[in-house]
């Protein structure tokens, strides 16, 4: 199974033709801030909202490459908001990196059934940035398809 660097995901400077755009899901201001600015430094389009919830009345109107879902969400979990998204027909090839705070390998595990990439909670500005240049040696970012790395 391919990860997300292995997709053409990359720089909005290594494809300038194509519009990246990426919604940043997380109820605490100062996480979901800075990560629409990293996005934006990368010259993605990005924009954010508290609530998984609220992103099923934008998904239809603008065709997201990315989804990054913070570890605070109230409401829908990140977990169930992949797994909601996974079974989409319309939703399914969004790329979904999940900032990771939990310890736990049942949540993890929970991850991998989701289909879900997860980033490192203490590093999550590394394994971003590192996913957006499409390092995938280099970048802490590990996709759960049911193997762990």
């Amino acid at each position: 199974m391919k990860t997300l660097a292995d997709h053409e995901l990359g720089d909005a400077q290594q494809h300038p033709n194509r519009l990246n755009f990426a919604l940043v899901i997380d109820q605490v201001d100062q996480l979901r801030n800075s990560v629409m600015t990293v996005l934006r430094e990368h010259g993605w389009l990005a924009h954010g909202v508290s609530r998984a919830e609220q992103a099923f009345g934008i998904l239809p109107h603008i065709p997201y490459n990315l989804i990054v879902l913070g570890p605070g969400l109230a409401g829908l979990g990140a977990v169930d908001f992949v797994r909601i998204l996974r079974n989409s027909r319309q939703w399914q090839t969004i790329h979904l990196v999940v900032i990771n705070n939990a310890e736990s390998a049942e949540w993890e595990d929970q991850a991998a059934e989701s289909g879900a990439v997860l980033a490192r909670g203490s590093m999550w500005q590394d394994d971003l940035v590192g996913f957006l240049a499409g390092e995938k040696e280099d970048c802490g970012l590990r996709e759960y398809a049911g193997t762990r790395s």
